[in-house]
């Protein structure tokens, strides 16, 4: 095929040549050489956005910038998936430059360009197998004895399963204040979500069901139920962002004022980044309901939030919220802050 292309082709060049001699010669790990001149040897473990996982024996795992290696050499075989969705799977490689070289079953070299390249072992479900299980759990605890008596407890839990056609999850969190015996906050809220993705493309169709009560707002129960579009605009470590907007069912149940539904609008957004660094956690999520019958009473509720791992999935971080009921009755602060040193665990 004529000009570089972004199709596997077959070469016999100098630069294939010595790549096959590195196969032969039967390393015993596998090893990066980096432009500074440095090698490193070890295990690679995947490949994605720029970024080599690479476990090494002196360091554990280590992230390296894919910019930064001269040549790259596996001993094991690897799994690599292209950006138009091929896979070529279990396969010893081999990169210098701008390309890569794959030994086919025929042990010959087959060479394509690094930017076809989407993922270097990629989890199961992002070959289509089965569902990948992710989430976390995380509580903040105040107890106070002395002149004055307080307790205060923040929970939160979320659960997602992800394939390559569709995501369910599940979102949960708890707040309760009482002080000197007098309680002063109950509220809690569950939110379950069904997602399903277009074929090939990232846009994806879905449906809510939400719960949620808060007694000093006089809300008994808050029943959201309705369906939505949605695009996973990005999914990489560095940056993953979502947006969905959608129409909803919205039935109010009160213990004194009257009880209340109606048609509304819902959108939502959940952001995360580990752009700080220091395998840290940057997350945002928000969502909001316009009531069509009465639109200044707009429900909103933001979650932002940093995260810091501790040992064995363990974590700590800081959290705020904001939380704004338009529909409150007139001598109820509407708008409910809540700042938090969160611990947790993540899986």
């Amino acid at each position: 095929m004529a000009g570089k292309g972004r199709t596997m082709r077959k070469v016999t060049r100098g630069l294939a040549l010595l790549m096959v001699c590195a196969f032969s010669a039967g390393a015993l790990a596998d090893e990066l050489l980096m432009k500074n001149g440095s090698r490193i040897i070890g295990t690679l473990k995947n490949s994605v956005d720029g970024k080599v996982e690479f476990e090494t024996e002196f360091a554990g795992t280590i992230s390296v910038d894919a910019d930064d290696i001269e040549t790259a050499f596996t001993d094991g075989e690897v799994t690599v998936m292209l950006n138009d969705g091929r896979v070529i799977e279990n396969q010893r490689i081999a990169t210098a430059g701008d390309e890569m070289v794959v030994m086919s079953a025929e042990n010959e070299a087959i060479v394509f360009d690094v930017e076809d390249v989407g993922q270097l072992n990629p989890e199961p479900w992002q070959l289509g197998r089965g569902y990948k299980w992710f989430g976390d759990a995380r509580i903040a605890l105040l107890l106070e004895r002395g002149n004055t008596e307080t307790d205060e407890l923040r929970g939160s839990a979320n659960s997602t399963w992800r394939s390559l056609k569709d995501r369910y999850s599940i979102a949960a969190s708890y707040e309760y204040d009482e002080a000197n015996g007098v309680r002063s906050k109950n509220k809690w809220r569950w939110r379950n979500k069904y997602d399903r993705f277009t074929a090939n493309s990232d846009n994806y169709f879905g449906v809510l069901l939400g719960f949620e009560g808060d007694e000093f707002i006089d809300l008994d129960l808050r029943t959201t139920f309705g369906p939505y579009i949605g695009r996973q605009f990005l999914e990489t470590k560095l940056l993953s962002v979502r947006g969905e907007v959608g129409l909803v069912y919205v039935d109010e149940q009160y213990d004194v004022q009257e009880d209340n539904d109606y048609p509304g609008a819902n959108w939502g957004l959940h952001l995360t980044s580990d752009y700080f660094g220091g395998d840290s956690t940057f997350y945002v999520d928000h969502d909001g309901i316009l009531n069509f019958d009465e639109t200044d009473a707009l429900v909103l509720n933001t979650t932002i939030g940093i995260s810091f791992p501790l040992v064995y999935g363990l974590e700590a971080g800081l959290e705020i919220k904001y939380e704004y009921d338009g529909g409150v009755a007139d001598e109820v602060e509407d708008l409910d802050e809540t700042y938090n040193f969160v611990v947790g665990y993540s899986w």
